[in-house]
């Protein structure tokens, strides 16, 4: 059976094993009742007693149990009985990981105390989070790790996976002949930058890696230097990235585990610089961050018929897949369907005059159908141009509502609100399904989007009226959170406490968050906060940083320990990181979200000094700080840690995006302490400081040395650097690197990021136009607070014969590639941009037009072109600067999506949202009349 069948006979069990009849049950109560009672509902569940617990064990472990069961389990267990048998703990086996830390330590100098060393570090092998109160007291208190450098290599292999949580002081003091032997172990284990950097360098003699051990770093080449990488042959380079690619598929930024930017860019374009390239096939994994550039010169070769089979079979991004497929359409003109089918991944850079032919040639829905089959295979997202342009062409069809089910979700979305609403009861549930299938592009939505598409849904559905039933909570999926206020405060509450672990993996709202927490509250469900429980915690988990600040307050002191506040931290970031939170929280709901989280770290654990018994404000270990965020404690609580602990801790400081500026001064006030003035920092040192540099005065930026391209990338990172700091951060790069402009490759320009704004137009102009060229993949997704003029000194780099030629002759792919940089294009070019090139600008781009230049060069016929992404980046400001009739094409563009004639935003673009269509009919006649005067 699958674990939802097996959940299901539980729900069945439950209705004849309810709360009464497991507490009168007998001691032997489970080992009777056999492997149906571990998939009863946690509500009853959870009267299963110590005593039950203990005498069954061996039938729960042979069933699969949610993670809140098996804490249950270890709280019971553990929490009531203090002389368990290393034979318990050895049938408990990983449960014991969950337990409270307080109730393992007492057994520190038993026979049983090994036995649960053991399990812990068998969680880590096997990837479970634990909290740092856990690991420092069971394991590392460990008095062997004062010196790191007696330690044994199969203890060294056997600690690997917390390695990390030991910091950078400890690595340090670990021997180079230790790390040699434990290498095959460490090359797959997630180290940070820094921590890798250290190792890299420790391995390193003379300055060098031997061709043997770049062989074995694996997921450690994250900490080799670019300048080691551009030392390399390219046959040592292919080699080394086929073994990295082993341990780390994704290897392009910003991918957690993937390469620097820096990194990622020199061992691409030194690839891409052998002519043999084309017949390399480990390539790959940086593929979506190879500069297009670099892929240009190799096209022709790319596309000839012995190495097309395998040009198809790549990963190409957007722009390189549009180039490849012009080529081959130069090479072809008369490319025919069967052709275009057999192009694999280069389908996602088919043209959009391509696909018009091929409709108009043979309109049939089998033909159709299978131009729809083989784009849903493409790898990646479509461009949001294909993607519109799809959806116009089939929408001419009379059978354009039989075609639903072969869009696929990713295209389905991309159609307009004006066009779903019109969908009868089933294609909608067509649609529901799909998104519900394939939730991802769902999630890629705007929240207005989401919000409305799902409005339409429920309409169609009829689920205005009564009880959110558990039905159509699941009918909805992943959209369930998205419906109104009205709807989902009517959810049935008995469905909401038997589901929490599936409702908490979902996205929330603000407003949906307070209507969460007040449920939570209620009798039905959990009650006031001030009787929540330690097994409420556990069931209310992440929910938690839902209840308002007042709330908050009133759980009880001793239930909100150091490692319970862990586990809401590491679970809240869990699901952050996922498939759902990486997508779900806005800008705001996220600062908001930080702000819980930090006040109940402070306020349980005394920081707030809110009660009388708070107790005394602890000081961080480096350990809690990674299960936490350093963000989230006092500036004096960090500074009265250890020096080792803080230097061990520094990287991630110097990564965590809330540390607020007064936090940011004292760190950096204390690393002066510890490691003298800014003069004296090491490269390592700056690498690992990352925003905590926004602190340092003009003389201190002036004094850095930035030798290296993973410390000027710290400071390219910055994106708040002034006018008065970008100059002096520029010059010191040229100095310490001593370098001229002219000199800059495109990994240093790469690194040099937010910096190369403290160019002077003419230095900018003495920049290599194709070392530039190959940086601007990266440096177009900035925004970057260049002046106007030296933005379009920089985008007249990209016109040299050897980078992209003149600007009438870029394509979509160009202007994909260069990012912000086409918001600089001089009025002329901009005004003369056709509807291929206005295609491929982004919304950041869009964004960043002068408003005067906006209204000049974009004039209705060009802003009609717009997607309903590049519409809506339009400024506030912007819009101002428009007429009256470029505001009704921008409107006429945002409408569809909207499905109202004024954007979220709650600005008017041009028409009323009383206007009634008599009115909407005349303003488009007069847009029209504009339009085709403009055409004659």
């Amino acid at each position: 059976m699958t674990f939802a069948q097996r959940q299901a006979f539980g729900l069945w069990y439950s209705k004849i094993m309810p709360p009464s009849e497991i507490t009168r049950g007998h001691q032997s109560l489970i080992r009777d009742t056999g492997n149906l009672i571990a998939y009863l509902p946690f509500q009853n569940f959870q009267h299963l007693s110590a005593a039950q617990l203990l005498d069954g064990l061996d039938v729960l472990q042979r069933n699969t149990l949610t993670p809140l069961k098996q804490e249950f389990i270890a709280r019971s267990l553990i929490g009531t009985y203090r002389n368990l048998t290393a034979q318990d703990f050895a049938r408990l086996g990983n449960i014991a990981c969950l337990a409270e830390p307080e109730d393992l330590l007492l057994y520190k100098n038993t026979e049983a105390f090994s036995v649960i060393r053991d399990s812990v570090i068998n969680c880590t092998h096997q990837g479970l989070r634990l909290p740092s109160h856990l690991l420092s007291n069971l394991l590392l208190n460990s008095t062997e790790f004062r010196t790191p450098s007696t330690l044994s290599t199969e203890r060294l292999t056997e600690l690997a996976p917390v390695l990390p949580a030991l910091g950078v002081t400890f690595l340090q003091s670990l021997t180079t002949s230790q790390l040699l032997d434990v290498l095959p172990v460490l090359n797959s284990v997630s180290f940070s930058s820094a921590q890798a950097s250290i190792i890299v360098d420790q391995l390193s003699s003379s300055g060098r890696l031997n061709p043997a051990q770049l062989q074995q770093l694996g997921s450690l080449t994250v900490g080799v230097k670019t300048e080691h990488l551009l030392s390399l042959t390219s046959d040592r380079l292919l080699s080394s990235l086929r073994a990295v690619a082993h341990h780390t598929p994704v290897l392009c930024p910003p991918h957690k585990q993937g390469l620097r930017p820096a990194q990622a860019n020199a061992i691409a374009t030194k690839l891409w610089g052998f002519p043999e390239v084309v017949n390399w096939n480990n390539v790959e994994p940086l593929l979506d961050c190879t500069p297009l550039l670099s892929v240009m010169p190799r096209i022709r070769v790319l596309v000839n018929n012995e190495k097309l089979s395998s040009t198809s079979t790549k990963a190409w991004n957007t722009q390189q897949a549009e180039a490849i497929f012009k080529e081959m359409l130069d090479k072809n003109p008369n490319l025919s369907k069967q052709d275009f089918l057999r192009l694999g991944t280069l389908g996602k850079g088919v043209s959009c005059k391509f696909l018009q032919k091929q409709f108009k040639d043979d309109p049939s829905p089998s033909s159709v159908r299978d131009f729809l089959a083989f784009l849903r295979q493409q790898p990646g997202l479509l461009h949001t141009s294909l993607k519109k342009c799809i959806i116009e062409e089939l929408y001419k069809f009379e059978f354009f509502s039989e075609l639903l089910e072969d869009f696929g979700a990713e295209l389905a979305l991309s159609m307009p609100v004006s066009t779903i609403k019109k969908f009868p009861t089933e294609m909608m549930d067509i649609l529901r399904k799909m998104i519900i299938e394939d939730s991802d592009h769902f999630l890629l939505l705007s929240r207005a989007k989401q919000q409305l598409l799902v409005d339409k849904i429920v309409q169609r559905m009829g689920m205005y009226t009564g009880v959110f039933t558990e039905e159509e909570f699941r009918s909805l999926g992943i959209m369930a959170p998205f419906v109104v206020d009205e709807v989902f405060i009517q959810v049935d509450r008995n469905f909401f406490i038997e589901n929490l672990d599936f409702l908490k993996e979902l996205c929330y709202s603000s407003s949906k968050m307070t209507i969460v927490a007040r449920i939570l509250e209620e009798p039905a469900l959990f009650g006031p906060v001030t009787n929540w429980n330690q097994t409420t915690l556990s069931q209310v988990d992440r929910f938690l940083f839902f209840l308002p600040e007042s709330k908050l307050q009133e759980i009880s002191q001793a239930l909100m320990t150091v490692g319970r506040i862990e586990k809401l931290f590491m679970s809240q970031r869990q699901w952050e990181s996922g498939d759902v939170g990486i997508h779900c929280l806005n800008e705001n709901e996220t600062e908001k979200m930080f702000e819980k989280k930090r006040f109940v770290l402070q306020f349980f654990l005394g920081f707030l000094k809110m009660r009388p018994n708070s107790p005394a404000p602890m000081v961080p270990t480096c350990e809690i700080l990674h299960t936490t965020a350093p963000s989230a404690w006092t500036p004096s609580s960090l500074m009265n840690m250890p020096s080792s602990a803080f230097s061990s801790c520094l990287e991630l400081m110097g990564q965590d995006l809330f540390l607020a500026s007064y936090q940011r001064r004292e760190v950096l006030r204390r690393v002066k302490e510890i490691h003298g003035p800014v003069s004296s920092f090491s490269q390592s040192l700056i690498f690992q400081l990352g925003v905590v540099v926004t602190e340092m005065s003009l003389e201190e930026l002036g004094a850095l040395r930035l030798t290296e391209r993973r410390s000027i990338a710290t400071m390219g990172a910055v994106s708040s650097w002034n006018s008065r700091q970008l100059p002096v951060l520029f010059s010191n790069v040229l100095n310490s690197t001593r370098q001229s402009p002219s000199q800059l490759d495109s990994s240093t320009l790469v690194a040099m990021g937010y910096i190369v704004c403290g160019a002077t137009t003419a230095e900018i102009k003495s920049f290599n136009d194709v070392e530039f060229s190959k940086a601007v993949l990266w440096l177009g997704r900035l925004r970057l607070s260049c002046s106007e003029e030296q933005l379009m000194a920089l985008v007249q780099l990209l016109t040299h014969s050897l980078a992209f030629g003149d600007m009438s002759s870029w394509g979509t792919d160009v202007f994909i590639e260069i990012g912000v940089l086409a918001a600089a294009l001089p009025d002329m070019a901009m005004s003369a941009l056709v509807k291929e090139q206005i295609e491929g600008i982004s919304p950041l781009a869009i964004s960043m037009i002068p408003p005067q230049k906006l209204a000049v060069t974009f004039d209705s016929t060009k802003i009609s072109m717009l997607s309903y992404d590049q519409a809506v980046a339009v400024t506030d400001e912007q819009l101002t600067g428009l007429s009256s009739v470029q505001r009704t094409a921008l409107a006429l563009v945002l409408t569809p999506w909207e499905d109202r004639p004024v954007n979220f935003r709650g600005r008017l673009l041009g028409l009323a949202p009383s206007h009634g269509p008599g009115c909407l009919i005349l303003v488009l006649l007069m847009l029209l009349t504009v339009l085709l005067c403009h055409d004659t």
